[in-house]
Protein backbone atom coordinates (compact mmCIF):
# COMPACT_ATOMS: atom_id res chain seq x y z
CA UNK A 1 0.00 0.00 0.00
CA UNK A 2 2.82 2.50 0.91
CA UNK A 3 4.46 1.95 -2.55
CA UNK A 4 1.12 2.26 -4.07
CA UNK A 5 0.50 5.48 -2.32
CA UNK A 6 3.80 7.00 -2.91
CA UNK A 7 3.51 6.77 -6.60
CA UNK A 8 0.11 7.92 -6.70
CA UNK A 9 1.22 11.15 -4.91
CA UNK A 10 4.54 11.26 -7.15
CA UNK A 11 2.16 11.38 -10.27
CA UNK A 12 -0.22 13.79 -8.53
CA UNK A 13 3.05 15.92 -8.26
CA UNK A 14 4.28 15.75 -11.33
CA UNK A 15 1.09 15.56 -13.01
CA UNK A 16 0.18 19.18 -10.82
CA UNK A 17 3.51 20.71 -11.83
CA UNK A 18 2.87 20.00 -15.43
CA UNK A 19 -0.81 21.81 -15.12
CA UNK A 20 0.91 25.19 -13.24
CA UNK A 21 3.48 25.03 -15.61
CA UNK A 22 0.86 25.57 -18.92
CA UNK A 23 -1.46 28.19 -16.77
CA UNK A 24 -1.06 31.23 -18.18
CA UNK A 25 -0.35 34.24 -15.39
CA UNK A 26 -2.38 37.27 -14.45
CA UNK A 27 0.72 39.76 -13.06
CA UNK A 28 3.16 41.37 -15.68
CA UNK A 29 6.36 40.93 -13.65
CA UNK A 30 9.14 39.19 -15.77
CA UNK A 31 11.02 37.85 -12.55
CA UNK A 32 7.89 35.82 -11.62
CA UNK A 33 7.99 31.81 -11.82
CA UNK A 34 5.65 30.81 -14.16
CA UNK A 35 4.17 27.79 -12.25
CA UNK A 36 3.15 30.56 -9.86
CA UNK A 37 -0.36 31.07 -8.61
CA UNK A 38 -3.16 32.58 -10.55
CA UNK A 39 -5.78 34.46 -8.92
CA UNK A 40 -9.05 32.41 -9.02
CA UNK A 41 -7.63 29.25 -9.57
CA UNK A 42 -6.75 26.54 -6.77
CA UNK A 43 -5.38 22.76 -7.32
CA UNK A 44 -7.36 19.86 -5.73
CA UNK A 45 -5.35 16.76 -5.90
CA UNK A 46 -7.11 13.68 -4.51
CA UNK A 47 -6.05 10.24 -3.80
CA UNK A 48 -8.08 7.25 -2.57
CA UNK A 49 -6.51 3.85 -1.47
CA UNK A 50 -7.92 0.99 0.98
CA UNK A 51 -9.74 3.03 3.14
CA UNK A 52 -7.45 6.10 3.10
CA UNK A 53 -8.91 9.58 1.16
CA UNK A 54 -6.05 12.41 1.10
CA UNK A 55 -7.68 15.90 -0.12
CA UNK A 56 -4.52 18.12 -1.24
CA UNK A 57 -6.01 21.77 -1.57
CA UNK A 58 -3.76 25.04 -2.75
CA UNK A 59 -5.13 28.49 -3.33
CA UNK A 60 -3.79 31.52 -3.53
CA UNK A 61 -4.27 33.13 0.02
CA UNK A 62 -5.93 36.72 -1.74
CA UNK A 63 -9.15 34.15 -3.22
CA UNK A 64 -9.76 33.19 0.81
CA UNK A 65 -8.83 35.82 3.22
CA UNK A 66 -8.33 39.31 0.28
CA UNK A 67 -4.85 39.73 0.76
CA UNK A 68 -1.17 38.25 0.46
CA UNK A 69 0.81 39.89 2.55
CA UNK A 70 1.42 39.45 6.18
CA UNK A 71 -1.58 40.87 8.36
CA UNK A 72 -1.32 44.58 8.75
CA UNK A 73 -4.16 45.15 10.31
CA UNK A 74 -5.99 44.00 13.61
CA UNK A 75 -9.57 43.10 10.73
CA UNK A 76 -6.74 41.37 8.79
CA UNK A 77 -5.36 39.06 11.76
CA UNK A 78 -8.85 38.52 12.21
CA UNK A 79 -9.46 37.46 8.54
CA UNK A 80 -6.86 34.92 8.34
CA UNK A 81 -7.83 32.95 11.81
CA UNK A 82 -11.23 33.49 10.36
CA UNK A 83 -10.06 31.28 7.12
CA UNK A 84 -7.50 28.95 9.10
CA UNK A 85 -10.62 28.21 11.43
CA UNK A 86 -12.75 27.27 8.55
CA UNK A 87 -10.08 25.11 6.40
CA UNK A 88 -9.51 23.34 9.80
CA UNK A 89 -12.84 22.22 9.37
CA UNK A 90 -13.08 20.21 6.14
CA UNK A 91 -16.34 19.29 6.54
CA UNK A 92 -17.63 22.73 5.80
CA UNK A 93 -15.58 22.39 2.65
CA UNK A 94 -16.26 19.14 1.32
CA UNK A 95 -19.28 17.22 1.50
CA UNK A 96 -18.49 12.76 1.59
CA UNK A 97 -21.71 10.48 1.52
CA UNK A 98 -22.80 9.48 4.95
CA UNK A 99 -23.09 5.67 4.14
CA UNK A 100 -19.08 5.73 3.06
CA UNK A 101 -18.55 6.55 7.34
CA UNK A 102 -15.61 8.74 6.63
CA UNK A 103 -13.66 10.48 9.90
CA UNK A 104 -11.22 13.13 9.61
CA UNK A 105 -8.03 11.35 10.89
CA UNK A 106 -5.56 14.55 9.94
CA UNK A 107 -5.59 18.12 9.08
CA UNK A 108 -2.38 20.02 8.10
CA UNK A 109 -2.74 24.05 7.03
CA UNK A 110 0.73 25.65 5.54
CA UNK A 111 1.40 29.38 4.17
CA UNK A 112 3.58 32.26 5.09
CA UNK A 113 0.53 34.13 6.09
CA UNK A 114 0.08 31.99 9.48
CA UNK A 115 3.55 32.70 10.63
CA UNK A 116 4.17 35.28 13.61
CA UNK A 117 6.57 37.62 11.39
CA UNK A 118 5.46 41.74 11.04
CA UNK A 119 4.86 42.73 8.06
CA UNK A 120 7.93 43.85 5.96
CA UNK A 121 8.25 47.00 3.81
CA UNK A 122 8.73 44.83 0.91
CA UNK A 123 5.81 42.09 2.03
CA UNK A 124 4.24 41.92 -1.31
CA UNK A 125 4.80 38.52 -2.26
CA UNK A 126 2.22 36.24 -3.77
CA UNK A 127 0.84 33.70 -1.18
CA UNK A 128 -0.83 30.49 -1.12
CA UNK A 129 -2.72 28.79 1.34
CA UNK A 130 -2.51 24.65 1.26
CA UNK A 131 -4.32 22.40 3.06
CA UNK A 132 -3.88 18.86 3.53
CA UNK A 133 -6.65 16.41 4.40
CA UNK A 134 -6.86 12.59 5.87
CA UNK A 135 -9.84 10.60 6.18
CA UNK A 136 -10.56 7.29 7.11
CA UNK A 137 -13.34 5.30 5.73
CA UNK A 138 -14.75 2.55 6.68
CA UNK A 139 -17.53 1.94 3.92
CA UNK A 140 -15.38 2.96 0.58
CA UNK A 141 -17.79 1.09 -1.72
CA UNK A 142 -20.29 3.82 -0.49
CA UNK A 143 -18.03 6.88 -1.25
CA UNK A 144 -19.06 7.36 -4.99
CA UNK A 145 -18.71 11.23 -4.89
CA UNK A 146 -17.04 14.39 -3.18
CA UNK A 147 -19.08 17.51 -3.35
CA UNK A 148 -16.70 20.60 -2.90
CA UNK A 149 -18.95 23.21 -0.90
CA UNK A 150 -15.77 25.67 -0.80
CA UNK A 151 -16.82 27.82 -3.46
CA UNK A 152 -19.80 28.78 -1.31
CA UNK A 153 -17.42 30.01 1.39
CA UNK A 154 -14.73 31.40 -0.35
CA UNK A 155 -16.45 32.91 -3.79
CA UNK A 156 -12.81 34.48 -4.81
CA UNK A 157 -12.08 31.01 -5.65
CA UNK A 158 -13.69 30.63 -8.38
CA UNK A 159 -12.12 27.02 -10.28
CA UNK A 160 -10.16 24.04 -8.62
CA UNK A 161 -7.89 22.08 -11.26
CA UNK A 162 -8.29 18.36 -9.84
CA UNK A 163 -6.04 15.67 -10.27
CA UNK A 164 -7.55 12.42 -8.91
CA UNK A 165 -6.86 9.03 -8.61
CA UNK A 166 -8.77 5.98 -7.60
CA UNK A 167 -9.00 2.46 -7.63
CA UNK A 168 -10.98 2.96 -10.67
CA UNK A 169 -8.52 4.65 -12.03
CA UNK A 170 -6.67 8.50 -12.97
CA UNK A 171 -9.47 11.64 -13.33
CA UNK A 172 -8.41 15.72 -13.89
CA UNK A 173 -10.71 18.80 -14.52
CA UNK A 174 -12.04 21.38 -13.74
CA UNK A 175 -14.33 22.53 -10.84
CA UNK A 176 -16.71 25.24 -9.81
CA UNK A 177 -19.74 26.79 -7.68
CA UNK A 178 -21.76 25.15 -10.68
CA UNK A 179 -19.87 22.00 -11.48
CA UNK A 180 -18.56 21.09 -8.07
CA UNK A 181 -19.23 17.33 -7.63
CA UNK A 182 -16.14 14.81 -8.23
CA UNK A 183 -17.77 11.39 -9.07
CA UNK A 184 -15.02 8.95 -7.53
Amino acid sequence: MRTTLCLALAWIAASFGAVQAHQPHSHDSPARNPAAHQHGIGHLDLLLEDRQLTLLLELPAADLVGFEHAPRTAEQRARLEQVRAALQDPQRLFELPGAAQCTLTSVELHSDLFADAAPSADDAGHADISAHYLFSCNRTEKLQYLQVTLFEHFPGSEKLLLQAVTPSGQQGGELSAGRNRIRL
